[in-house]
């Protein structure tokens, strides 16, 4: 069985290769280009906007503001129940005196300038001085058995207070006047006797009290001669100091308050240290929370958030986020939303709150934020508190934290509700600025595997999309949304996605045309166009049907060629000579290294390799870099146009310009 030596003077012939083996072999030679990621450098500093931004400094929110407890408004902190005051339906009459026919009723002075108060102890002797209704905090201490007993002494104490007022409030006929909506105090005449205003107390103030209990809906009993005139107003008057009352307040939220809430507020009063403000604020939370007291419903809500604006004048960044957590669990609005937000942006701003930050779980109190409110009237609000969740995806620690509670998903529905407004929308402009903070948060999210995994299956390519489509003009979301997807399409699963997305193909190449001359877009775009067309020969005959796709190529292959030339001469002009080059590629030999691997990547494809192997200008091109490029100078450009150069020669067409330049590429 063994085979026949043959004899040794003869010669041994090689099997010769059928056709099909050659061909094969010679594609197989056929082969894509791999390159590094366009590097991103970290910013220095937390901004709103960072040092690349594309937008002037008078067009954009600020990064940078004082903030004060007088930026707090307290009129927005009634409870959500409290019945505004109705206007009255009639003319109120005010009784004058012939020697003050000239003057008028003079309204409670509104709070001192927060200018004045910085420091802790200042901040401490002005914290209740400054409210013109009344001192809510006065009340003491009492036991749940003592509380009915309680209960009168303040009533009584408090129309005594509301008595205390102008001269021409309340004359001879003791008319009245309506409450100023602001401070809603009663103004009385401080004229009356004494025994008067015992007389007072005992018929209406008696029966003001009674309806302060709840006990009845009746102000006033036929044939009660101390009732005042127009019990009807008066009614509507007593209404309106419902949310710093008790009206309606059961009995169990009002011993709570007493025993648990208010003993902390006194302390808050008093405390002059930082670190014992901060234990103070952590026990009120926990204590709201207990007698679930946080949100709206909450009937003694304006006093508590009136004691908690006021401690913001202390400059101190754990206070700080110990009030801004509390007051977002009160479910505060309007300006008040947007002020304690912009607390939040701040304490965030800060690198080195990022360890509280952990520990506190603001993050939890800005996603509920961006879950319930509002976009179009919120939209200055969210803008800071998404900037403040920018900063926190800075930290590796709050970034996991982030992907587990579902940030993904909320910032995906919320860039929906973005996309919904249209161009032609007022909005539309401000809400940009919005895009810029929410897209730089995924930016950031996209490090992590399991952020990676939620983005493709959320459908976040379709809204990025919608997004890059309708802001074109945008810079900023623009290169945020391209340096999302860079990242990602380096994953084959998201490239796989992207490829499916047969819109952004046309994005890319608007994109491109629109601004050639921005290197840091460009060469991102690019990148990804050779992550789609590295392996999928799907991908590569979309992109290449798009109209003007290979001109668009040609285009910035010719500019940045261009500008490496020009960069080139003035190294020499300069005398750089001996100089030695730079170990990374310049700008402009980066943008041509990632170009021409998309073409290389192209010409995979058998109809696509041998339209550019006839295309002259290509090839062209690819031949000059070779000439004016040497390896010393630039190696991965220069191997990169040689494979190109390669790949179009294994396509034999008639008007192959690989061919007709083959004696001068072999020099």
């Amino acid at each position: 069985n063994t085979e026949k030596a043959e004899p040794f003077y003869r010669l041994s012939v090689p099997k010769q290769k059928t056709s099909s083996e050659i061909i094969n072999e010679a594609r197989n030679v056929l082969r894509t280009l791999r390159t590094r990621r366009p590097f991103t450098p970290t910013e220095d500093q937390r901004k709103l906007f960072g040092s690349g931004s594309s937008r002037a400094p008078q067009n954009r929110p600020p990064s940078v503001f004082s903030l004060r407890a007088s930026c707090f408004d307290l009129a927005e902190s009634r409870p959500v129940s409290g019945v505004r005051l109705s206007p009255l339906d009639h003319k109120p009459i005010l009784v004058t005196f012939a020697k003050d026919e000239d003057s008028s009723i003079s309204f409670p002075k509104s709070p001192a300038d927060a200018a004045e108060v910085r420091k802790v102890s200042n901040a401490r002797a002005c914290l209740f001085r400054r409210t013109s209704q009344g001192n809510f905090l006065s009340a003491k201490m009492v036991s749940p058995d003592q509380s009915e007993e309680k209960l009168d002494s303040e009533e009584s104490a408090m129309v005594n207070n509301l008595c205390r007022s102008n001269d021409n409030c309340l004359a001879e006929q003791r008319s009245y006047t309506p409450f100023n909506d602001e401070s809603r105090q009663l103004i009385c005449n401080d004229r009356i006797s004494r025994s008067e205003r015992e007389d007072f107390l005992k018929g209406t103030a008696g029966k003001f009290l009674f309806q302060l209990r709840g006990e009845s809906d009746q102000m006033k009993k036929p044939g009660t001669s101390s009732s005042w005139p127009r019990s009807t107003g008066w009614k509507r008057i007593v209404t309106g100091l419902e949310d710093e009352t008790r009206i309606n307040e059961s009995e169990e939220e009002e011993s709570f308050w007493h025993i648990k809430i208010l003993p902390i507020l006194h302390e808050l009063e008093k405390e002059d240290n930082i670190e014992n403000l901060c234990l103070a604020c952590t026990k009120l939370y926990h204590a709201l929370n207990e007698g679930n007291m946080l949100g709206k419903r909450f009937k003694r809500r304006s006093v508590l958030l009136k004691t908690l604006y006021k401690l913001v004048d202390i400059d101190s960044d754990p206070l700080c986020l110990k009030l801004a957590k509390i007051i977002l669990a009160m479910k505060v609005d309007g300006k008040n939303l947007l002020s304690v937000c912009k607390l939040a942006f701040k304490i965030c701003r800060n690198e080195k709150n990022d360890y509280i930050i952990q520990n506190d779980r603001l993050l939890d109190c800005l996603l509920e934020i961006l879950r319930t409110e509002d976009l179009q009237k919120n939209s200055e609000a969210l803008l800071y508190c998404m900037g403040a969740i920018k900063f926190m995806s800075g930290n590796a620690v709050l970034l996991n934290e982030m992907v587990n509670k579902g940030a993904i998903e909320m910032l995906l529905q919320l860039m929906k509700q973005i996309n919904n407004i249209k161009e032609n929308d007022i909005h539309f402009s401000n809400l940009g600025h919005l895009l810029v903070q929410l897209t730089a948060t995924l930016r950031n999210l996209t490090d992590l595997p399991p952020a990676r995994c939620q983005l493709i299956c959320s459908g976040a390519v379709s809204e990025l999309s919608v997004a890059l489509e309708q802001r074109m003009n945008d810079k900023d979301v623009c290169m945020y949304i391209v340096r999302i997807f860079s990242k990602l399409s380096s994953y084959n699963d998201f490239c796989a996605a992207l490829a499916d997305c047969s819109r952004c193909y046309i994005l890319f190449l608007v994109l491109l045309n629109k601004h050639q001359k921005q290197q840091d877009l460009i060469i991102r775009i690019i990148f990804i166009l050779g992550n789609l067309t590295a392996k999928n020969n799907q991908a590569r005959e979309q992109f290449f049907k798009e109209k003007g796709s290979v001109n668009t190529l040609v285009s910035l292959f010719q500019t940045y060629h261009e500008l490496d030339l020009n960069a080139q001469k003035w190294y020499h002009e300069t005398g750089g000579e001996g100089k030695n080059h730079p170990k990374h590629p310049s700008e402009a030999e980066d943008v041509l290294i990632k170009l021409i691997r998309v073409l290389a990547n192209l010409s995979i494809h058998p109809s696509i390799g041998a339209a550019l192997a006839a295309a002259h200008r290509v090839v062209e091109l690819l031949v000059t870099v070779l000439e004016y490029k040497s390896v010393d100078d630039c190696e991965e450009l220069v191997i990169n146009a040689a494979t190109t150069i390669n790949n179009l020669s294994y396509y034999k067409v008639k008007s192959s310009a690989v061919q007709d330049k083959k004696l001068h590429i072999a020099e």
